[in-house]
Order: C-alpha cells, then sequence, then structure tokens
C-alpha cells in the first residue's frame, strides 16, 4: 500500500522536477544583463570566426566587434563540439553560463554540441521524460482515487514596462549666454548624424561602451567594468551646447581600452550612465602635419577643454569601425604642428660639401591629446537642439 502511494507520487512530482531544471531564456541583446546565470540564449549569428590560435567565435547580432553576444569554442573542445561554421547566418539557441569577455561583450564558453541548438528545436534534458499518464491503482486495492489536480491560475496580464527616459534638468533646453564657437563645434560635427529634438525618449542603442548598457546605473556601469573599488573624481558637465545642469562626469585613472589612462562615465540626473569619454594625456604620439581648415576651438567637451592658441590644431573624426550601433563615436586630438620631431642636426666645420643634411621625413606635430567620445543618438539630438537655441 504505501509503496503505491509513493508510486503515484513520485509521477506526479516528476513534470514539477522537470520544470524546475529549465534553464531561462532571454534575447541575445540582453544576455549582458544576466552574467553569471546559466541560460539559454537565442539569436542570429551573424559570423563565425577563428583566430591564430584555433579559438572559434560565434557573433550574435552583428559582426565583432559591433555584436551583442558571443560564443566560444577554444581549439580544445573543437572535436567535441564539431564544426560550428554551418550556424552562420541561422537562428540558433545556445545555453551554457553567460559571462563577460575581456572586452566586456556576454559570450558563452561551448564545450559540447549539444549546448548548441537551431531556434525553437527542443534543448535536451538531463532527466528522462516523465512517463504520460501516472500509474494508477489495480482495481483489486482500496486507495482512494487521486484527488483532481487544480486547474491552473491564469496568469495576470503584465502591464507594459514604461520607457526608459534621459533625466534632465527642467532648464536643460533654456539658451545659454556665451560659448559660441563650442556650439558651433558640436553643430559641425554632429550635425549629419542626428536632428535636434527635445525627447528624452532613450529607446535606442543597446550598449553606450563595450559592456556598458546605455542608460545603467552608475553602480552597473562601475561593477562591469572592474571599477567598483577606484576612487573617482566627481564634476559637473558645464559646456556650452551640452544640456544644462543635467550632465555629471565621474573620471577614473587607470588603463582603458585603447590605451587610454582616464575614463569618463557621464551620468544625468537619475545616476544614469548617457555618454562615456576615454582619454589619453601627455601621448607620445606623432601625427603627419595637415593644415587647420576646420577652425575647432574645443578638443574636449565634457570638461570643456579649448585650445589656447591658434599654433595648435584640433582633430575631429567619427570613427566607423567598432562603433556601437546607435551610438556617435566622435575621435579628437589637439596636436602642436610646431613641435620638431627631431632635434636641429649639428652643422660639420668642414667644408666637404655644401649640399643640406636636412632630414627627408614628411613634418609631423605632436599629440598633446587624444580622446574618444561614445555618444548616442539621443544624446546627440539633445546636443543639437541646444547648440541650436
Amino acid at each position: 500500500m504505501n509503496t503505491l502511494r509513493f508510486t503515484c507520487l513520485l509521477a506526479l512530482a516528476a513534470p514539477l522536477l522537470c520544470l524546475a531544471q529549465q534553464k531561462p531564456s532571454y534575447p541575445d541583446a540582453e544576455a549582458g544583463k544576466h552574467v553569471g546565470e546559466e541560460a539559454t540564449v537565442t539569436g542570429k549569428v551573424v559570423a563565425v570566426s577563428k583566430s591564430g590560435k584555433g579559438t572559434t567565435f560565434l557573433n550574435f547580432g552583428d559582426r565583432f566587434p559591433r555584436h551583442t553576444f558571443g560564443g566560444v569554442v577554444f581549439a580544445r573542445d573543437e572535436a567535441v563540439v564539431g564544426d560550428v561554421k554551418q550556424y552562420e547566418g541561422k537562428d540558433m539557441a545556445l545555453t551554457g553560463r553567460i559571462e563577460a569577455s575581456p572586452d566586456g561583450k556576454p559570450q558563452i564558453v561551448i564545450k559540447t554540441a549539444d549546448q548548441l541548438k537551431l531556434a525553437g528545436a527542443a534543448m535536451p534534458s538531463s532527466s528522462p521524460a516523465p512517463p504520460a499518464t501516472p500509474p494508477m491503482p489495480s482495481p483489486s486495492t482500496s486507495a482512494p482515487p487521486s484527488p483532481p489536480a487544480p486547474a491552473a491560475a491564469t496568469p495576470a496580464t503584465p502591464s507594459p514596462k514604461p520607457a526608459a527616459k534621459i533625466a534632465l534638468a527642467s532648464n536643460w533646453n533654456s539658451a545659454g549666454a556665451g560659448g559660441e564657437m563650442t556650439r558651433k563645434d558640436l553643430a559641425k560635427i554632429f550635425a549629419a548624424y542626428g536632428s535636434a529634438s527635445t525627447s528624452t525618449e532613450a529607446a535606442a542603442p543597446a550598449e553606450v561602451y563595450p559592456g556598458v548598457p546605455f542608460l545603467a546605473p552608475l553602480a552597473l556601469a562601475k561593477k562591469r567594468l572592474n571599477l567598483e573599488g577606484a576612487t573617482s573624481a566627481k564634476t559637473r558637465v558645464a559646456c556650452p551646447g551640452l544640456p544644462q545642469g543635467s550632465f555629471t562626469a565621474h573620471a577614473f585613472s587607470g588603463v582603458f581600452i585603447g590605451g587610454f589612462n582616464r575614463l569618463f562615465l557621464v551620468t544625468d540626473n537619475a545616476d544614469q550612465v548617457v555618454s562615456v569619454l576615454a582619454v589619453e594625456e601627455s601621448t607620445r604620439s606623432r601625427t603627419p602635419n595637415a593644415t587647420d581648415t576646420t577652425g575647432y576651438h574645443t578638443y574636449n567637451f565634457i570638461i570643456h577643454r579649448a585650445k589656447g592658441t591658434d599654433d595648435l590644431v584640433i582633430r575631429h573624426e567619427i570613427a566607423t569601425d567598432g562603433a556601437p550601433a546607435g551610438v556617435v563615436v566622435v575621435d579628437s586630438m589637439l596636436v602642436d604642428p610646431t613641435d620638431p620631431e627631431n632635434p636641429p642636426p649639428v652643422r660639420s666645420t668642414r667644408s666637404t660639401s655644401s649640399r643640406s643634411t636636412s632630414s627627408s621625413k614628411p613634418k609631423t606635430g605632436k599629440v598633446l591629446e587624444r580622446s574618444r567620445w561614445f555618444v548616442p543618438v539621443p544624446v546627440v539630438n539633445l546636443i543639437l537642439d541646444c547648440v541650436g537655441r
């Protein structure tokens, strides 16, 4: 009798145990929010490539480095996993532990072939399928019939999630006095990459900087960039042409992607990351000398730095490679074209030749500062509204 009841209870509990073992599923664009979880990530494999060391990469959402999520097959596991090139261009489901790659992108390491399935295909289960119907007691027993299973509750319809917004001061777009040259610089840089708007809705890019989601809380951004215990300097952004009284720059020192030694996380009035600026000060770089035909006045807009003399050259260029989707990346340099690359040659006192011994190398200018500014399109639109007032 007891054995029969135990068998019935085990059969009824099996489906619940199976459901408990199922892993959550996320689209590739949201995988970065679930680092550390065992989950299934779904999306389109845009490209499959192999490094010189034999590591294979599956890029979801876009090609490297604009991809939203990645699968990694190390050379030692390639024989077990098999040929993953066949998945290129297909919608896939990848199961495993979500972790952060060295460049901050979410990824799953693939060690077995059954981690990858075509989207919609059943994922493997580690437990046997439960029987179609639980075994019933024989008619000879006097056990009472099992009570009917309660009807499943109808799930409540979730309320729509409010759109994320940039938190600005009430007078953020008031017409500002002064700073006309800086405003013209901003208008010249961004005119072709947005349109003036007062909207604070932010349904734009997934990331503002590698590993940092747009409008992520400052605490989350610091965690993603391993800056939780780092000392930072906090400064209010007061540059003409940027929303007034709305942005704050949190400056960190260290070594960051691209060889920069300072990183500014720019937040709005709700401490959400709206922009990122990477800076290298006192560089040892040089760049080919060129005449300043642009007439730029400001070379750093977050801490509002302008050149103090017309002898210096400012270059602002929009980066076309490696920019996150929906983000305008501005590469800037402050150059001193008058700084000599080599000391003057020592003149010989001998009269063996009247020819000049000057170097035939092209003239170059010393880079005094270089930076990379990550500006999401919604913020670009707000800036264009500000500079037009």
